[in-house]
């Protein structure tokens, strides 16, 4: 890389370091303990998830003893995880959103009701795990907030390549923070752009065009479709019984019926029309979510993990290994570890730039650039900020913001009859600071 297009990259680096650490350092903080919740909340709510001993109870006297605390709301699904309390989950249109439901636990040893709660998500979070996502996903600010995770995701991962090229690219031994700042980062780089990409699939914005992608591309994961209408023929029975779902008599036979499948592990039973809609759910070290429909204790549907798009298996294995599930509690200290890692590399940023009296380097305009060059940063860019629309926002209002003083230094010099100071450009590279 030429000295020119070293110091454009240097300077884009600082600058946009500088500006986005602040939400930087709020996604690690909140990272942190976004990535240790599971276990947290195993911990908090130990009284409630625990069962007094070996379920012998059916799953339809336990949804019934769950509908005596909320008989006025629809049924929405029967969680059965082996070792653990039944959650049985209604529906509430005065929930903030569909992804929130009330959860009843009830005891299979005894069939008593232990409590109740609101849980939120596929992946069965508890208030205390469901606040600290909110918090780590939009500072508790609502759907506004939700802009700084994306913001943030968006520029760690521009971040991280910049930062990897200029490390690769020095010409110098770097020392104190900056060797520090730049070996830290370089370690965790692969985390940092795994957190990207992940975190950007769920954002508000780049989420969205995320999304659309993988429609058009046919790469979201097939769904089953099992209905009533569609099942009447398999003795569903009358119009009226379907409007209704599923008996609940036939919940039990259902829920065997998925064990003879092969379907392991944690199962989510959710009423559809006249079947019952039968699915493996995330938990640790399960790589695969099988789904089947059943009618009447026969199958007329099923969908296997294996049959899903290779993108949309990816999808489901990095979404997972975000929320520290994939592999239980070693991926939770693991996403830790690299939130911290995140923390002391935009922590150790600002230092320097404290260090250096909140002084940018001197101004490297993007007309010193070669043209190949030039034109390979626009692309890349460009493409990027297609994807990640608040990153290219953002990266407009930077290099604006960097001409408008780049025009009032340049000014300010011409106005002077001391020309200032000004760096060798064989010093303008990956300067070290010490500590």
């Amino acid at each position: 890389m030429s000295p020119r297009s070293f110091g454009v990259l240097r300077r884009l680096h600082t600058v946009a370091g500088v500006i986005v650490a602040p939400f930087l350092i709020a996604a690690a903080l909140t990272g942190v303990l976004y990535a240790l919740a599971p276990s947290l909340e195993k911990f908090v709510y130990a009284d409630l998830t625990r069962p007094s001993g070996e379920a012998v109870v059916s799953l339809e006297d336990q949804v019934e003893a769950a509908r005596e605390v909320y008989p006025d709301l629809a049924l929405n699904t029967v969680q059965v995880i082996p070792g653990e309390n039944t959650r049985v989950l209604f529906a509430d249109d005065a929930l903030p959103s569909k992804s929130y439901t009330h959860a009843v636990f009830v005891d299979p040893a005894t069939g008593e009701v232990r409590g109740e709660k609101v849980q939120y998500g596929s992946s069965r979070a508890l208030p205390l795990r469901a606040w600290l996502s909110n918090g780590h996903r939009s500072l508790w600010l609502g759907e506004p907030g939700r802009l700084y995770s994306e913001l943030a995701a968006s520029w760690m991962g521009a971040l991280t390549i910049g930062g990897l090229v200029l490390w690769l690219g020095r010409r110098k031994r770097t020392r104190g923070t900056l060797r520090t700042h730049a070996w830290l980062g370089a370690l965790c780089s692969a985390g940092f752009l795994f957190l990207t990409v992940t975190g950007l699939t769920w954002s508000s914005v780049a989420g969205g065009n995320i999304g659309k992608l993988r429609t058009l591309l046919h790469w979201k994961a097939p769904q089953l479709s099992a209905s009533a209408s569609e099942h009447a023929g398999h003795g569903a029975g009358s119009m009226e019984h379907m409007d209704m779902g599923p008996d609940l008599a036939s919940l039990d036979g259902a829920y065997d019926v998925a064990r003879e499948a092969g379907l392991r592990g944690i199962l989510n039973l959710q009423p559809n029309g006249a079947a019952w809609n039968i699915t493996e759910a995330r938990a640790p070290f399960v790589f695969h979510n099988d789904a089947i429909a059943v009618v009447d204790g026969h199958v007329v549907e099923r969908v296997n993990f294996s049959e899903w798009p290779l993108a949309a298996k990816l999808t489901e294995w990095l979404i997972n290994l975000h929320m520290g599930f994939l592999f239980g509690l070693v991926n939770q200290i693991v996403l830790a570890l690299i939130a911290l890692a995140l923390l002391v590399v935009s922590i150790l940023g600002l230092v320097m730039w404290f260090r250096r009296g909140r002084r940018f380097a001197g101004p490297q305009g993007f007309g010193k650039l070669s043209k190949p060059a030039l034109v390979t940063l626009v692309l890349c860019l460009v493409i990027y900020a297609i994807i990640a629309p608040l990153f290219g926002i953002s990266l407009v209002v930077f290099l604006v913001v960097d001409a408008v003083w780049r025009a009032i230094r340049g000014a300010g010099a011409t106005g002077s009859s001391t020309p200032p100071a000004t760096r060798p450009a064989s010093d303008s590279t990956y300067d070290s600071v010490s500590s």
